[in-house]
């Protein structure tokens, strides 16, 4: 009977262990997911920053700079109304697929090979 108790402690003990393993690693995937998230949203800005002044700089061979700038400012309305309406496709639904694809399938070698850092 001690040796039962004995093995249902050690069980325990590993389970716990294994816990703590898969949580640290799920933490560290779901954090570097969102540094590159970040990174890649920075780096997105600063290209359609610079893609905007050559858009404008060139509407300017055509038309008043003024206008131009009006023009740019009317296209980011436009996209931003059209990621607002779409927000539930273009945002909410991936994040919801990776975190529960993250934190509720089980682990398994196929996906231990793609999810590493």
């Amino acid at each position: 009977m001690r040796s039962v108790w004995k093995a249902m402690l050690t069980y325990l003990k590993l389970q716990i262990e294994n816990l703590k393993l898969v949580s640290t690693e799920k933490s560290a995937i779901l954090m570097s997911t969102c540094v590159v998230a970040v990174v890649f949203g920075i780096l997105m800005a600063f290209a359609l920053l610079f893609i905007s002044i050559g858009l404008v700089l060139l509407l300017a061979t055509a038309l008043p700079v003024f206008w131009c700038f009006i023009i740019m400012g009317g296209v980011y309305i436009v996209a931003g109304i059209i990621v607002y309406f779409m927000r539930t496709t273009l945002v909410t639904n991936p994040i919801a697929r990776f975190l529960s694809r993250l934190f509720l399938d089980e682990p398994n070698a196929e996906n231990d090979n793609k999810n590493t850092i």
